[in-house]
């Protein structure tokens, strides 16, 4: 006779405040024969049956104790003893976790949602079910509070991630081991569970008891709640960031470019989720920590231009005119040398651009916002277009005398890594014309010129 249904009207109630589960649906429950899962592997069964929803256990065995050979038959029998399929694997997580320099207990995590989900897509399942509850919750908000989260951290496990769900997050460990004694199923005990080298274990059995004794009886219950209002929180904070980092962000030569002034007018909050929209963009969801985004902050409220910091995973940024520019890798670009084709196309890969080249009498050219003349008779040949060297100099139009062109690009805010992609029309030493920027006087048409260079730009599309 089955037994435990203040648990089960628990669970059922949660399932159906947060739509984990409809009737008609597939899930796959993770079992690892432990007492946690057994209970929800047994509890989702019988609701099941009453709801309308179908249960497959999924098993993986880690090879990491000499218990598992045993954990993989107890969980074969306990699926068969209910009458549910059962899918069983075998992870070598000490190999994995050598090869990928991790935690032997990340690299297990890691293993078995990676299994998880391979056998949902397999069985074509709604939903993959795990067995954390309120216990874990609150161990995991304590592990995230010592590293020096932030709300998305103190927001714990979500009850719905995905495909992934976790009906018991509303149910304590006690009401767990009440479950299973109420309906005398079996379950198998991992030692490592006690291994304190791990931090979730000395949280679990150490700091959280002494701090129901010490400090506050309902810990659990009260750090579970915690997480309720952070992730609620956090959720609005998101949306926000994701609708700002719309209007700050936007791609530039394979990173991204967040426009300060836009930026720095949102609350703090906003502009740290800001920041870490970038990085995650650039470096991947997982591994970036407050103090990553911290470091760009920071960057973005000092004084001062050309500034460059590396953040973790070879991302590096830099403030530069009013922008943070973030990219993978620090940008080098190498000197470029192209002779140009008179008449004819010459494409400038550094600057995205082609120039198309012809020659015109003066009386036949017309101003054109997309192009440049230039007095053919006036300029040295060949003509090239280069990046800069050290000691360029040049007579900027309007100026009336010669400039360093280091300065120029300085008073032109050019983003110091830019500057090398800049291209300079010249003939080796004199130059005519900083492309984009500013014609060098020797170089202009005037009363005398009689045969015009006709340079036009046509700029690469980019998506």
């Amino acid at each position: 006779m089955f037994r435990g249904g203040a648990v089960l009207r628990k669970v059922r109630q949660f399932i159906m405040q947060h739509n984990l589960i409809s009737p008609g649906e597939l899930v796959v429950v993770g079992v690892s024969g432990g007492p946690d899962s057994v209970a929800l592997l047994h509890l989702l069964h019988l609701l099941g049956k009453e709801e309308g929803f179908s249960i497959h256990a999924a098993h993986l065995n880690h090879g990491l104790r000499p218990e598992a050979e045993e954990e993989e038959v107890f969980v074969r029998e306990l699926a068969k003893s209910l009458g549910l399929g059962c899918t069983v694997d075998r992870a070598k997580v000490r190999e994995e976790a050598r090869a990928g320099r991790r935690s032997v207990e990340e690299a297990g995590r890691q293993a078995r949602y990676a299994f998880f989900i391979r056998v949902a897509e397999e069985l074509k399942a709604d939903k993959v079910a795990t067995a954390h509850h309120m216990g874990d919750q609150a161990e995991t908000v304590l592990m995230h509070l010592l590293r020096g989260s932030g709300l998305k951290g103190l927001g714990g496990m979500s009850p719905r991630r995905g495909i992934l769900i976790r009906p018991f997050l509303t149910v304590t460990r006690t009401d767990i081991m009440s479950y299973l004694e109420e309906n005398r199923l079996d379950y198998c005990l991992d030692a490592s569970n006690y291994d304190w080298d791990y931090l979730r274990n000395r949280i679990r059995h150490q700091l959280i008891p002494l701090l129901e004794k010490e400090y506050n009886p309902n810990i659990v219950a009260s750090l579970c709640q915690l997480a309720t209002v952070a992730r609620d929180e956090d959720m609005v904070l998101e949306e926000m960031a994701v609708k700002a980092f719309k209007e700050i962000a936007r791609p530039d030569q394979g990173g991204l470019v967040l426009n300060l002034e836009t930026m720095q007018v949102l609350p703090v909050a906003v502009q740290r989720r800001v920041i870490l929209l970038a990085l995650k963009q650039l470096g991947g969801e997982q591994g970036w920590e407050m103090k990553d985004v911290q470091s760009v902050l920071e960057l973005a409220q000092k004084a001062g231009s050309d500034k460059h910091i590396c953040v973790g995973k070879n991302i590096w940024a830099n403030k530069s005119y009013g922008r943070i520019i973030v990219r993978v890798g620090r940008e080098k670009t190498r000197p470029f040398r192209y002779f140009l084709e008179i008449p004819g196309k010459t494409y400038i890969e550094e600057i995205r651009a082609e120039l198309v080249c012809y020659l015109r009498k003066r009386e036949d050219v017309w101003p054109s916002w997309d192009s440049v003349c230039l007095d053919w008779d006036k300029l040295k040949k060949p003509l090239e277009v280069r990046s800069r060297r050290p000691g360029d100099r040049f007579r900027p139009l309007g100026l009336g005398g010669t400039k360093k062109l280091q300065d120029f690009l300085v008073d032109c805010k050019v983003p110091v890594e830019q500057r090398d992609r800049v291209g300079i029309l010249a003939c080796e030493d004199e130059i005519y014309w900083v492309i984009g920027y500013r014609l060098d006087e020797r170089a202009v048409i005037d009363d005398t010129t009689k045969r015009v260079l006709v340079v036009e730009i046509r700029k690469k599309q980019t998506h």
